[in-house]
C-alpha cells in the first residue's frame, strides 16, 4: 500500500520503489485560510503579523494574506474578533502505520546537532529571533521560540523537528 502512494505521488512504478526496514517519511503541510464572508476587515491581524505577510484587499473589504510570507504562528488568528482566519497544520507520517494527523499547535522543538551543518539559514530566517550562533552551531531561546515551524521547514538537513 505505501509503494503505491509513493507510486502515485511522484509518478512513478511501484516495481522501482524499494522500501527498507525502519524508513520514516515525515511531510507537512501547512495553509492559511481567510474566510472573507466573515472577515470585517479590522486590520487587527495586519497589526500583529510579525512578517507583515497581511494586507488589505484591493476593495479594502477583507484581507489577503501572503502564504509565502507567513510563518503560521497564528498570532492573527488568535486576535480575529470574526474567526475569520483558518490555520492548517498537517503532518503526514509515512511509516509502518501511516499516520495523517492534523496538528493544532506544536508542543515542542527537538533540534539535533549532530545534523546541523551550521548554514544558518534557520538563524536567518526565524521571526521571532529565538535562534542564535553558539559554538559553531545554532541554540534555540524557547523563551522567545513560538514553535511556528519556519525553522523546521527551511532547515535542510532536518535538524530541527516540531511536534
Amino acid at each position: 500500500m505505501i509503494k503505491e502512494i509513493i507510486a502515485k505521488h511522484f509518478n512513478l512504478e511501484d516495481k522501482n520503489i524499494q522500501l527498507y526496514p525502519k524508513f520514516n517519511i515525515v511531510l507537512n503541510k501547512r495553509d492559511i485560510i481567510v474566510k472573507e464572508d466573515k472577515c470585517i476587515g479590522c486590520g487587527k491581524c495586519i497589526e500583529v503579523c510579525p512578517v507583515n505577510a497581511i494586507t488589505y484587499s484591493n476593495n479594502r473589504l477583507f484581507i489577503k494574506i501572503n502564504k509565502k510570507k507567513c510563518v503560521f504562528c497564528g498570532r492573527c488568528k488568535k486576535v480575529c474578533p470574526t474567526n475569520a482566519i483558518l490555520i492548517l497544520r498537517l503532518r503526514c507520517e509515512i511509516n509502518e502505520d501511516m499516520k495523517i494527523v492534523e496538528v493544532d499547535k506544536y508542543e515542542f522543538i527537538n533540534y539535533i546537532s549532530e545534523r546541523c551543518a551550521s548554514c544558518l539559514v534557520c538563524l536567518r530566517n526565524c521571526p521571532f529571533n529565538a535562534i542564535e550562533e553558539y559554538e559553531n552551531k545554532i541554540r534555540i531561546n524557547i523563551n522567545k521560540c513560538e514553535l511556528c515551524g519556519r525553522c523546521e521547514e527551511i532547515c535542510p538537513l532536518n535538524a530541527i523537528i516540531l511536534r
